[in-house]
């Protein structure tokens, strides 16, 4: 796999991945943070993208990259910890749902950019 698709990749899921930060946030503007950790979590589903493309598989991404997805979500679901701090507020399923949602997109522009078809 070349190394410009993987970089193309990396730049595209970096920018879906910092936007729905943003978003999310209410726009409350740039944060150098927000872009390290997005390029981070970028630069990993990349790679894992790069990983299931180059070797595994040609099809079936978005059943990869929702289990993914799921398992990132998973321990958001599960009891607290008991003593002193067991009250931590959970997410709602549906906001939990719309950020599997924003892996899943994530997986598929790696597939547009690294899957067996494109250029």
């Amino acid at each position: 796999m070349a190394l410009s698709r993987l970089l193309l990749g990396w730049i595209l899921v970096t920018v879906w991945l910092v936007g729905w930060d943003l978003i999310a946030r209410g726009g409350a503007g740039w944060d150098r943070r927000l872009a390290m950790l997005g390029g981070g979590e970028a630069l990993l589903l990349t790679l894992f993208g790069a990983l299931w493309f180059g070797s595994l598989g040609a099809g079936a991404w978005w059943l990869v990259f929702g289990l993914v997805a799921a398992l990132r979500e998973w321990p958001c679901a599960a009891e607290p910890p008991a003593g002193p701090r067991a009250r931590v507020a959970r997410p709602p399923t549906a906001l939990r749902l719309l950020r599997m949602l924003r892996t899943l997109v994530a997986g598929g522009i790696l597939a547009w950019r690294l899957g067996a078809g494109s250029g």
